[in-house]
C-alpha cells in the first residue's frame, strides 16, 4: 500500500505541478522569453534531464540508491522547496518575486523529481514485470482521480497540498524500502560485466517522448485554462481508461509486449494526431485517444525496462536512468520544437501539416520497428503476466541456507520466510492459522537463534549470509 500511494502521490504531484496553469501561466508568470515556452515546465524538465544524464553516466558503478538514505531526503527537500517557490504563497510572504525565483523553482523541482523517479524505479523493479505494470497502472489511476478532484478545490488549498506532497511521499517511500529490503537488494544491483543498452526499448522511448512533447507543445498555444478545463478533465479520464486497459490486456490476459506496442499504443497515437486539427469536439477526442496511447505506452515502457534489467543482468540504476533519460529528453525536444515552431510561424502555422508530419512519422516508425532491427530485442513475444515475481519462491530458494544456518524448526522456517517478505504478525498469524502470541514466540526464537534483536538486524544478517 505504501508503494501504491507513495508512487501515486509522485505522479499526481507532477501532473498538478505542470498542467492546468496551477503554479504558472502557460507562458510563465515571471519569465517572458518568446522561445522559452512554459518556463517553469521547460526548466524543470531540463533539470530532470541533467540529473538523469548524470546517473546514466555513472550508474553502472553506483550502488543502488535505496541504500543511501540521504538521497531521498534531499530529493524531497528540493521538490518541496521548488513547489513552494512556484506557489502563490511566495508573493504573500516575501513580496513580489523576481524571475530568479521561477528559475530556482524549475531547477529544484526538476532535480528532485529526477532523483525520485529513479528511487521509485528501484522499488518497482523489485516487483518484477507483472508487479511493476500492476502498481504503475494502479498508482497512475489514483493520481488521475486526484487531479480531477483538485479541480473542485480552491487553488490555494491545492497548492498547499502539492507543496506538502513530497514530504508525504518521502515518508511512504521509506516505509516501502523498510518493508521490501530483501527484494530491493536482490533486484537492484551493479553489473560486473557491462551489458549493452537495449536500443529497441530506447527507440520506443525516444519516439513516444518526441510525439508527447509535440502534442503538449501544440496544446500549449491552444488552452491552459485551469484544472477544471474540459481538456484536462478529459485527459485525466482517459489516463484512467489507459490504466484499466493496461491491467486488462497485459496483467490479466497476458498479451505479449509486441502486440501491446504495435496493435494498441501506436494506433491510438496515430488516431490522436489524425483528430487533432479538426473542430473543438474532435480535438477533445484527439486528446482522449492520444492520452490513452501515451499513458498506456508509458506503463509498458516501465515493464520493458524491468524485463531488460532482469534478463540481461544490467546495472539496474543505469538502465532505468538511460530509459528515463531517453524519454524525458525527447519530451523536452518535442515540446520546445513544437511550441517554438508555432510561435515563429504564427498565422502561417497549419495544424493539418503538423499532424500529417507526425502521422507519417508514426507509420514509418511502426513499419521500421516491426520489420527492421528495432524489434530484434527478444521482448516481442514476452507476456508480462508470465514474468510475475514469485516472492515465496524467491525466499525459499535464496534464503533457505540462512534457515539451515539458524537451525530453525519447520514452523519457525515458515514464520521466517513470511517475516522476510515484510508480513506483519497479524498477517502471519492469519496465514498460518495460529494466534499472534504464537507468532510472537516463534519470532523471538528466530531472533535468538540468529543472534539478533530486531527485524532489521535479521535482514542484515540474512543478506550477509546470502552474499
Amino acid at each position: 500500500m505504501s508503494v501504491l500511494v507513495g508512487h501515486g502521490i509522485h505522479v499526481a504531484w507532477g501532473w498538478l505541478m505542470f498542467t492546468g496553469s496551477l503554479f504558472a501561466g502557460p507562458r510563465g508568470d515571471l519569465i517572458h522569453a518568446p522561445l522559452l515556452p512554459d518556463a517553469l515546465y521547460t526548466l524543470s524538465l531540463g533539470a530532470n534531464v541533467v540529473v538523469l544524464a548524470a546517473f546514466a553516466l555513472w550508474g553502472r558503478s553506483l550502488a543502488p540508491l535505496f541504500k543511501r538514505e540521504g538521497v531521498a531526503v534531499a530529493a524531497a527537500v528540493l521538490m518541496a522547496a521548488g513547489t513552494f517557490s512556484a506557489s502563490r504563497f511566495v508573493p504573500l510572504l516575501l513580496g513580489s518575486p523576481t524571475a530568479l525565483v521561477e528559475v530556482l523553482a524549475g531547477l529544484m523541482t526538476g532535480a528532485g523529481a529526477g532523483v525520485f523517479l529513479l528511487l521509485w524505479g528501484e522499488v518497482l523493479l523489485s516487483f518484477g514485470v507483472r508487479g511493476c505494470l500492476l502498481y504503475f497502472a494502479a498508482s497512475s489511476f489514483l493520481a488521475a482521480l486526484a487531479h480531477i478532484a483538485a479541480g473542485l478545490v480552491p487553488v490555494e488549498a491545492v497548492q498547499a497540498l502539492v507543496s506538502l506532497a513530497p514530504v508525504v511521499e518521502l515518508a511512504l517511500y521509506r516505509t516501502a524500502v523498510g518493508r521490501r529490503g530483501l527484494a530491493l537488494a536482490r533486484s537492484n544491483r551493479t553489473a560486473e560485466v557491462p551489458a549493452p543498452l537495449p536500443r529497441n526499448v530506447v527507440a520506443l522511448g525516444v519516439f513516444f517522448g518526441i510525439s508527447f512533447g509535440a502534442m503538449r507543445g501544440f496544446f500549449f498555444h491552444v488552452d491552459e485554462a485551469g484544472l477544471a478545463d474540459a481538456r484536462h478533465v478529459v485527459s485525466m479520464l482517459f489516463v484512467m481508461a489507459a490504466c484499466v486497459l493496461v491491467y486488462v490486456v497485459s496483467v490479466r490476459r497476458g498479451t505479449d509486449f509486441g502486440r501491446l506496442t504495435y496493435q494498441i499504443a501506436l494506433p491510438l497515437v496515430a488516431l490522436g494526431f489524425l483528430l487533432l486539427p479538426l473542430s473543438q469536439g474532435w480535438s477533445l477526442a484527439a486528446t482522449a485517444a492520444y492520452r490513452i496511447g501515451f499513458q498506456y505506452m508509458y506503463v509498458i515502457l516501465w515493464g520493458l525496462w524491468v524485463y531488460c534489467a532482469r534478463r540481461d543482468g544490467t546495472a539496474s540504476l543505469w538502465l532505468i536512468a538511460c530509459g528515463l533519460l531517453s524519454l524525458q529528453l525527447s519530451k523536452l525536444v518535442g515540446f520546445v520544437a513544437s511550441a517554438d515552431a508555432i510561435t515563429v510561424l504564427g498565422a502561417a502555422f497549419d495544424p493539418s501539416v503538423f499532424t500529417s508530419v507526425f502521422l507519417f512519422a508514426t507509420v514509418v516508425f511502426a513499419l521500421f520497428a516491426k520489420e527492421n532491427h528495432i524489434a530484434e530485442g527478444g521482448w516481442e513475444g514476452v507476456r508480462p503476466a508470465a514474468e510475475a515475481s514469485d516472492e515465496a519462491s524467491f525466499a525459499e530458494q535464496r534464503y533457505e541456507g540462512a534457515a539451515a544456518v539458524f537451525s530453525l524448526s519447520p514452523r519457525e522456517t515458515e514464520v521466517f520466510y513470511l517475516l522476510l517478505r515484510g508480513r506483519s504478525r497479524a498477517h502471519i498469524a492469519k496465514e498460518l492459522v495460529v494466534t499472534e502470541e504464537t507468532v510472537k514466540s516463534h519470532i523471538k526464537a528466530i531472533y535468538q537463534k540468529a543472534g539478533v534483536h530486531t527485524k532489521q538486524d535479521l535482514i542484515d544478517r540474512v543478506e550477509a549470509l546470502a552474499g
